[in-house]
């Protein structure tokens, strides 16, 4: 079985975006350089030191924490020394400039990669797409849990698997004293995973040389061959099948997990509601390289470093899974 991020080092990633940059600004852009950071944890940190909420704070995209990471920051209204002349552990900041416009979710074009593969027998299969499954760093244990409660409106369920504390059954008032940010990222665990199974469910139905891959929540199926590129909702309210197949695999889902589209209202905290988006079923691997050599942490064995860049939003991880198993 190979082994992944056996060091942070093992892990890298570069985030790439565009920033319009002026001359003076509302905004602040920071490039920050970490070491076995979560993102998160960093933005935390970095509020508390300048005495301001995390929402001033903005990112692209979350990291993975054991990991050598590069992303972009923009904080509003500082001054941009104050960021620069703080210290943590494994983290450079760097100032980039100013803009009129936070950074948004999303907004990174593409994710650079090297990973180092270890401890393998023989060397990984050949592709140039890669199925584009959300991995294990979107579940992190129980967020797709947390997700079904809200989702189902099993609010007193949810409440009780954060051990929140309520006044006469108000569970929504407990809810909300949570950040609208963590809430929607529970919801989105939730809906990732049906995604996954869906597309599982796709790809075994409708293409030969599948191969099957366990995870922290499942099974991914994954093809050995070409895989035609298709839009696949991730599920909300307003979702819209224009693939029939895609239709019924989902519609059976929604019966088995007893759910209804309208469930991704939420009438009691209206700011979580979901519209749905598409994803693209497979994306391509930008300039994959791998290189293969002996193994210096693990005796008798091999180890491949590659390169390559994905779309945001798309894990390397992935990537990983697809080659070697």
């Amino acid at each position: 079985m190979y082994k992944l991020k056996q060091i942070p080092e093992d892990f890298v990633v570069e985030e790439v975006i565009n920033l319009d940059l002026i001359d003076n600004g509302d905004y602040s852009y920071f490039l920050i350089e970490k070491k076995n950071w979560n993102t998160k944890d960093i933005v935390k940190i970095i509020a508390k030191r300048l005495n301001i909420r995390e929402r001033r704070i903005n990112i692209a995209g979350i990291k993975d924490k054991i990991a050598c990471t590069k992303q972009y920051i923009s904080v509003f209204g500082i001054n941009p020394r104050n960021l620069e002349r703080i210290k943590i552990k494994d983290v450079k900041i760097t100032f980039i400039g100013y803009g009129n416009e936070r950074i948004r979710l999303g907004q990174a074009i593409e994710n650079k990669f090297v990973i180092v593969v270890r401890n393998l027998d023989s060397k990984g299969r050949e592709t140039e797409l890669v199925e584009n499954y959300f991995d294990d760093q979107r579940f992190g244990g129980r967020n797709h849990l947390l997700g079904e409660a809200l989702v189902k409106k099993e609010l007193r369920k949810f409440c009780y698997m954060l051990r929140l504390k309520w006044d006469e059954n108000d569970y929504i008032g407990a809810i909300r004293k949570l950040k609208k940010s963590l809430l929607i990222f529970y919801i989105n665990a939730y809906q990732s995973l049906l995604w996954n199974r869906a597309v599982s469910s796709y790809i075994n139905e409708n293409y030969i040389g599948c191969f099957s891959v366990d995870y922290s929540v499942g099974k991914l199926v994954f093809c050995s061959g070409k895989v035609d590129n298709i839009k696949v909702p991730v599920l909300g309210f307003g979702t819209e099948f224009k693939d029939k197949k895609i239709s019924r695999i989902y519609n059976e889902i929604l019966k088995e997990e007893k759910l209804k589209l309208e469930d991704f209202i939420f009438k009691e905290i209206p700011e979580l509601v979901s519209e749905g988006v598409d994803r693209d079923l497979v994306v391509k691997i930008k300039d994959l390289k791998i290189k293969y050599s002996d193994d210096e942490r693990n005796k008798g064995k091999r180890k491949a470093v590659l390169r390559f860049s994905l779309p945001s939003g798309s894990y390397g991880t992935i990537v990983v899974k697809k080659i070697f198993s």
